[in-house]
């Protein structure tokens, strides 16, 4: 399985037929950025066993663009995860000494968590991008929806994913994540905040801790 840069985002897994497909229709050519396992970083599919697919043209070493070591190695990924849980963590119990300001930044790194989840599964079949499924949080009132599509939704596109690629992944439940939008949606209800407001913070912890395992999981059986 592989993976590769299109438009300076992260593709796949895909098969290597796949592949094959896309150097046909020139979306991949040899400068085009790839990894599989095995590999310790990113390089142009010119220099890797996709050669094989490119013309005989595309063979000759191509110079790698200048952003060919800004993608991440497996290691780097889950490192990069285990960094943002630890800070969301920090920023969260800041939070009671910073009467609540740092609260702001655990918000912003509970989303990127959710952000680079999201990223991991997008092999064409995901129900949303990344970036809509973070951005769209942001719309005012058309979020009461998408706050479903972006925690629930996720857990069953995970599922999904992890059948379709038929990883030795455990299937999760979107039970807690369904409790964390109700509960968040409840917290808009004068009064009734001060009740549903701690449930929320104990279970947004859980929900990215859950998130963040789930993606070091993904990572580590990557195929």
């Amino acid at each position: 399985m592989w993976y590769y840069s299109f438009q300076n985002q992260q593709v796949g897994p895909v098969e290597e037929e796949v592949i094959s497909k896309l150097v046909a229709e020139q979306k991949i050519n040899g400068s085009t950025l790839v990894w599989t396992q095995g590999m310790s970083t990113w390089q142009p599919a010119s220099t890797t066993a996709l050669v094989k697919f490119l013309p005989q043209a595309a063979i000759a070493p191509v110079a790698a663009p200048a952003y060919a070591y800004s993608y991440k190695t497996p290691e780097m990924e889950i490192k990069e995860l285990n960094d943002l849980f630890m800070w969301f963590w920090i920023c969260l119990a800041g939070s009671l000494v910073t009467f609540g300001l740092s609260a702001i930044a655990s918000m912003v790194l509970f989303y990127i968590i959710l952000y680079r989840h999201w990223q991991l599964i997008q092999d064409g079949f995901a129900r949303t991008s990344p970036g809509k499924a973070v951005g769209f949080l942001f719309i005012p009132f058309f979020n009461l929806y998408w706050i479903f599509e972006a925690f629930p939704g996720l857990v069953r596109d995970t599922n999904a994913y992890i059948q379709r690629h038929a990883l030795p992944i455990k299937m999760q439940g979107a039970g807690l994540a369904t409790a964390f939008c109700i509960l968040t949606l409840l917290c808009l209800v004068p009064y009734l905040n001060f009740v549903t407001g701690v449930a929320l913070l104990v279970i947004q912890i859980i929900l990215a801790k859950n998130f963040r395992d789930s993606a070091i999981t993904l990572i580590l059986n990557r195929k």
